[in-house]
């Protein structure tokens, strides 16, 4: 029975073994650090602060050069740049799972979904890895990510994904 003093959070990951604890006191959230804002709570993907975003983006040719530099040379002038709008960047998260039968049945027990196991001949058809594909892919589309399977661990990520069109 979920209790209220159990934290959403830890809930959706790990199910009925998480130990109850309040949400301010949640270690997976802990975990998370944002280097944006440089808190705790939550990642750069989904920074609440978008003021911040501001001053990541120069707005004036000035600040593309040091500041000691800027002060050696006295230099207090703001000459804007070409007025661009702080845009923020949508990012889609990715799971990346291997292209194994063991790894992508457990990235389905991971999401709280029972994979399929199928017996000799259907593993001989791999019918069990194609239905196992299916359902991940819809746990990575209902929670908004994009499913990546990683074929050979030696290659970087870059030369796995497709290009960007």
């Amino acid at each position: 029975m979920f209790s209220s003093k159990q934290c959403i959070e830890c809930r959706s990951v790990l199910g009925s073994l998480v130990m109850p604890h309040m949400m301010d006191a949640c270690p997976l959230l802990k975990l998370r650090y944002c280097g944006i804002c440089a808190t705790d709570g939550h990642n750069q993907y989904n920074c609440p602060n978008d003021g911040v975003m501001e001053y990541r983006e120069p707005q004036y040719i000035e600040q593309l050069i040091p500041a000691t530099v800027a002060v050696e040379y006295n230099i207090k002038s703001k000459t804007p740049l070409v007025a661009r709008p702080v845009v923020r960047k949508s990012t889609k998260l990715i799971m990346e799972v291997p292209e194994t039968d063991e790894a992508i049945r457990a990235a389905l027990v991971a999401a709280g979904e029972k994979p399929m196991i199928c017996q000799q001949k259907g593993r001989a058809e791999k019918k069990e890895m194609i239905e196992n594909k299916k359902r991940l892919q819809k746990i990575a589309d209902i929670r908004g990510r994009k499913l990546v399977y990683v074929t050979d661990s030696s290659k970087p990520l870059s030369e796995v994904l497709p290009p960007k069109k």
